[in-house]
């Protein structure tokens, strides 16, 4: 499809960088029940409150982003953080993989616990209760000087206020209180793993898809982390992959794989001839995946011109 006019190019005042991101839709089997669609047929030997079950990944995405890690990763422990009730962190286990996971809720913990212990898999899992930022600089003063990471680090924020009552979710205004930036914690997190694994709504906009994984790569080539690095224009963008996962046409979140993992994820996809422009459209995940699946498509690569953020 033709680009808009003026594609790809900025005003003169200003620098942008430009930023490709592919696009996979990941379609995901229809449930019999909402219990099963979120625990599968163990469902009634799980345990959560209430007010977490808007939380908890479903089973059949939480599988599917495992199956990601299992074959884009190395061998090795995998980090969950912000685990909740614990859905990603048994499937992980479930898969054979040795999982370190946290989060602050004491309750939930307790809860991810005893569910791990319903999937059978509580041997292979560590949780702790405790601040996210706290427990990686603990483990980093002591991992970093021997060069010890995580095969890879998932990554599932709370999605803040904002995300019901915006167009396209903020990333720097996610966490129960909205006061948690997505960057921060993945500045965070680098220091851990070369593979990330950032799970977001669906309003999640496509442009921040890109700004994330270039947030990334400039920590990368800083070689240490800082909180708002200066990026060099010149850089190419390593290309993120951001998977929607589909299910009775209703898309209903994505996992953006960056760094280590994205490139092995790339190169399993078909080799794109086109890239669409998608700078001036301003769309989220769920309008991209639409889009494509008008078109017939999925998997797409698109590519978005943004200014580069501050020093």
């Amino acid at each position: 499809m033709p680009d808009p006019a003026g594609a790809d190019a900025p005003p003169p005042d200003r620098l942008e960088v430009v930023g490709k991101v592919a696009i996979v839709i990941r379609e995901c089997p229809h449930a019999n029940t909402a219990n099963e669609w979120l625990w599968g047929k163990v469902w009634r030997q799980v345990k959560y409150m209430a007010s977490m079950r808007k939380s908890v990944t479903p089973k059949y995405i939480a599988d599917a982003i495992t199956a990601a890690i299992c074959q884009f990763c190395p061998a090795g422990k995998v980090f969950d953080a912000f685990c909740g009730v614990g859905g990603q962190t048994v499937s992980l286990a479930a898969a054979g993989l040795k999982v370190w996971a946290i989060d602050i809720d004491q309750n939930n913990v307790n809860d991810a616990h005893h569910n791990a212990s319903a999937h059978g898999v509580l041997e292979r899992v560590r949780i702790a209760c405790g601040d996210f930022f706290d427990g990686v600089a603990r483990l980093a003063s002591k991992w970093q000087p021997i060069g010890k990471k995580f095969a890879a680090m998932h990554i599932d924020m709370p999605w803040g206020p904002a995300y019901a009552t915006e167009g396209a979710c903020p990333l720097d205004r996610m966490g129960a209180d909205g006061k948690l930036s997505a960057y921060e914690v993945l500045e965070v997190a680098s220091r851990l793993s070369d593979s990330l694994v950032f799970k977001g709504p669906r309003t999640m906009a496509i442009s921040d898809v890109v700004k994330l994984a270039y947030h990334l790569q400039s920590l990368k080539a800083k070689g240490a982390p800082q909180s708002e690095p200066e990026i060099p224009v010149q850089s190419e963008p390593e290309i993120p992959v951001a998977e929607a996962y589909v299910s009775r046409n209703k898309t209903h979140m994505v996992a953006v794989y960056m760094g280590e993992v994205a490139a092995n994820y790339m190169a399993t996809l078909p080799a794109p001839t086109t890239s669409r422009n998608l700078t001036r459209r301003l769309w989220t995940v769920e309008q991209c995946v639409d889009d494509m699946r008008r078109a017939g498509k999925a998997v797409g690569l698109g590519r978005v011109a943004f200014e580069p953020r501050a020093p």
